[in-house]
């Protein structure tokens, strides 16, 4: 059973690789939209979470999804997070917010994708994603490998970093700056895509009807027409999207 979250594409890229036959593939922003929150696992059964690291934390609809999760016979959990740098202390992290619910994360690793993080800094294009997703499919061989084992992992405990770094993400989940410009063609993908429901189209155009989201950048990467900004800041930046992700896949 493995539960991801992903906006552009980089972890059900993942979690794909790491599902083995028999295994379910739960879209974790589905199952908040259907209110499924509880699971049993079955005999010799995985636990496994895949998804992005956001500022060095968790993005924060895995957290409120984990918040509500209740898994019975979990004997192993892991989690694969991906990243275009570094996780930090996101295991650790994750580790917190897993305890109250009974399921202890025995096994933690980051993967290495192309990075996706262009409402902050200009990305590199999408011709050099290439080298990064081979070695991503190598890396993700292993760790399967691993996971089968049932191999386990030093999770650190939580710092002041952690918290610092939390706080900052919670300030920088604003909608306020999101617009869509001249080159909307009204074709609605932001909408159908978004994995909180933050997006109508009103009168042809985007609106982002909630205060904050997870900022997970579907909407602005995902754009056919790249008329979705975030401030004046991307009107020349470069989008990233995975190459096996569908437009109607959340």
């Amino acid at each position: 059973m493995i539960f991801y979250f992903t906006g552009t594409g980089n972890s059900l890229f993942a979690a794909k690789r790491l599902l083995s036959e028999g295994e379910k593939l739960i879209n974790i922003a589905e199952a908040m939209a259907n209110n499924e929150y509880d699971y049993t696992v079955q005999d010799d059964e995985k636990v496994g979470f895949v998804f992005p690291v956001y500022f060095y934390t968790l993005p924060s609809i895995v957290a409120d999804f984990i918040t509500n999760l209740k898994i019975k016979n979990a004997d192993y959990v892991y989690a694969v997070i991906t990243c275009g740098g570094s996780i930090i202390q996101a295991g650790s992290v994750l580790k917190k917010f897993l305890a109250p619910q009974n399921l202890k994360l025995e096994y933690v690793t980051s993967l290495l994708m192309p990075d996706n993080s262009m409402l902050f800094y200009q990305i590199p294009p999408v011709s050099k994603a290439g080298k990064r997703l081979s070695a991503a499919e190598k890396q993700l061989a292993k760790i399967k490998k691993s996971i089968l084992e049932n191999e386990k992992s030093e999770i650190g405990n939580l710092t002041f970093m952690s918290d610092l770094l939390g706080a900052g993400y919670k300030l920088c989940r604003k909608t306020s700056k999101y617009y869509a410009d001249e080159k909307c063609i009204s074709c609605g993908l932001c909408e159908k895509i978004c994995p909180q429901n933050v997006i109508e189209i009103k009168d042809g155009k985007p609106q982002w009807t909630k205060a904050i989201c997870s900022k997970c950048s579907a909407c602005i990467n995902r754009c056919p027409k790249n008329a979705i900004q975030y401030g004046k800041g991307t009107v020349k930046r470069n989008r990233y999207v995975n190459p096996e992700l569908g437009d109607g896949t959340k």
